[in-house]
C-alpha cells in the first residue's frame, strides 16, 4: 500500500500520481447510512502499491461543517 498517499485529499493524490504517469482508477466508498452529498472532503483510504487503484470516503471539517449550520 502506498502509505504516502493515505489521508491526503483525493485530488492532490490523483496530482501526484498524475505526475508520475498514472492515471488511478478511484473508487468512493461511505459509510452505510451516511449519503454521498453529505459534503466534507474526499480523502484516500487506500491506495495500491502500484497507485492505479485508490479508493476515498469524505470527511467532515468539525471547524467548517459548525460554520455551514450557524450561518
Amino acid at each position: 500500500m502506498r502509505e504516502n498517499l493515505l489521508g491526503l485529499r483525493l485530488s492532490d493524490a490523483m496530482e501526484t500520481l498524475r505526475r508520475e504517469g498514472i492515471d488511478p482508477q478511484v473508487t468512493l466508498t461511505a459509510a452505510p447510512r451516511r449519503k454521498e452529498a453529505e459534503g466534507g472532503d474526499l480523502r484516500v483510504v487506500y491506495a495500491s502499491d502500484d497507485g492505479r487503484r485508490l479508493t476515498a470516503a469524505r470527511f467532515l471539517n468539525p471547524i467548517a461543517f459548525r460554520r455551514q449550520e450557524n450561518g
